[in-house]
């Protein structure tokens, strides 16, 4: 009935879930130490981290691949097209340009409202922007769709359903659970809503543009990678024209000694570099695989959050007191959700109903069997004989 399907490339977005991680305990950690938490110099820092990451690795292939090679070469299991003159791409370099430009500008709207406008719903569920990570899966899925066209099949439809159902019941014990008083408003609940869903919005649109360049104008995705760090960290000279900008810096420098400020300038440096390592997994995922297994990555270990969020941050609040119900319900939807994503990206296959016939495991066993079954035919045939060579012929035919 269930069957987990695993593949060669799989480390990729094993190893971007643990990027993932790392950064957020790395911020929980700075947090803890300084009281230093939804501040706007990591904006810069990540697009920062984007650019050196994406330069030392296309560095690293320019280096080490060479032109005359004539066999196709794989880096971080990407093929990599080799041409002894120019390239041509299908769009022209200014299209492209613009391309990477929208996904850099983007991200930094998107990353904006992380961290200025949603910690500023103070009586919010903290959980609720990664309780309802789903939609960024959905919206994937709808570009995949109708902006890229390529084809959704029918165990994906069935995920979709699934995760829908998931997202509507966990906006529904929202409203059930929240309270709703002087300090938060059904109007500022449903406008934090509205901008959670606006930057699942955005992150599709990164994935789908990003998809785009990689498959159909053949764009190095490191290069690519490089660029929108260096627009991105430009961008970010704008966050000087907002007031107090740099004052949960100076605050930290005021206030502690200089082994705390080392320390300090330490963990920003690692900052940076588990940002470089997260996008750089992050690229190479939605190359490999599609948006839609990119996008699980963010919600994959969502019950660890959220188990996380109720015993040490006093999360899933019913009049001061953590609600027992509450936390069970989302944990219990939050599963369902990250198994729906497992399905729907072919990492866990459901065998009934057919869902698993367009899965890409049962596509390859079909696959090695007509292979198998075509070679045993052509072992028994005599092909001196014409007889027998017509035999061939027509059993050939049931495995084209």
């Amino acid at each position: 009935m269930i069957k987990f399907a695993l593949r060669p490339n799989l480390i990729y977005p094993l190893q971007l879930i643990i990027w993932n991680l790392l950064r957020k305990i790395e911020t929980i950690l700075i947090s803890y130490l300084f009281n230093f938490s939804d501040s706007l110099i990591y904006t810069p820092l990540m697009f920062l981290g984007e650019f050196l990451s994406g330069l030392v690795i296309f560095l690293y292939q320019k280096k080490f691949l060479k032109k005359e090679e004539k066999n196709p070469i794989k880096f971080f299991s990407i093929t990599l097209i080799q041409t002894e003159g120019t390239m041509k791409y299908p769009d022209n370099n200014f299209k492209i340009f613009l391309l990477i430009f929208f996904v850099a500008f983007f991200d930094f709207i998107q990353f904006m409202i992380w961290t200025v406008n949603v910690p500023k719903f103070l009586y919010i569920s903290g959980s609720i922007v990664s309780r309802l990570s789903g939609i960024l899966t959905l919206s994937d899925a709808l570009f995949y769709y109708y902006v890229l066209r390529l084809q959704i099949y029918k165990h994906q439809i069935f995920s979709l359903i699934i995760i829908t159902i998931g997202l509507i019941i966990v906006i529904i014990t929202e409203f059930f659970f929240q309270e709703i008083n002087i300090f938060l408003t059904y109007s500022d609940f449903i406008i934090a809503l509205v901008i959670t869903f606006l930057c699942q919005v955005l992150g599709a649109l990164i994935d789908a543009i990003e998809k785009y360049l990689y498959e159909y104008d053949f764009f190095n995705p490191f290069f690519a990678l490089m660029i929108e760090g260096v627009v991105g960290f430009f961008l970010s000279f704008f966050l000087f024209f907002i007031p107090n900008y740099l004052e949960d810096i100076k605050l930290v420098y005021n206030n502690n000694s200089v082994g705390r400020l080392i320390l300090f300038s330490f963990l920003l440096l690692l900052y940076i570099i588990l940002s470089g390592g997260r996008n750089v997994f992050r690229v190479v995922t939605t190359k490999l695989y599609s948006p839609m297994a990119r996008s699980l990555t963010d919600y994959f270990l969502n019950p660890i959050y959220l188990t996380y969020d109720f015993a040490l941050k006093n999360d899933f609040l019913k009049q001061g007191e953590r609600n027992i119900p509450y936390f069970i319900v989302n944990l219990i939807l939050s599963f369902i959700i990250s198994i729906c994503g497992c399905i729907y990206n072919e990492f866990i296959v459901l065998i009934f109903c057919g869902l698993e016939i367009n899965t890409h495991d049962q596509i390859a066993r079909r696959a090695s069997g007509y292979t198998f079954e075509l070679e045993k035919v052509i072992e028994d045939t005599d092909y001196k004989d014409s007889d027998d060579s017509d035999t061939f012929k027509d059993n050939n035919l049931i495995y084209t």
